[in-house]
């Protein structure tokens, strides 16, 4: 588990450059959605694994994304009207 969780921030960590986009006016070209965007924090999904994120807004961490788990300790999976369609 530690391994997954470290190849997925180097994995993030290389792909820092992508924008984040809103759902709304979701044109495809981001790695990211937003899913809910605050003073403190972002909270995303990639696209592709739908994998959720926090991402810090802090002034002194700014941008560092954090893996959202499950009450087992896996990764929690975006599930929203989009996997429905």
């Amino acid at each position: 588990m530690k391994k997954l969780i470290l190849i997925c921030l180097i994995a993030l960590m290389l792909a820092g450059c992508e924008k984040v986009e809103k759902i709304d006016g979701n044109d495809g070209t981001s790695m990211f959605v937003l899913l809910e965007d605050t003073i403190d924090w972002k909270v995303v999904y990639h696209r592709e694994t739908k994998v959720m994120y926090a991402v810090s807004n802090g002034s002194y961490n700014r941008g560092t994304f954090t893996l959202l788990v499950d009450t087992d300790g896996k990764p929690l999976l975006y599930k929203g009207a989009e996997d429905e369609e």
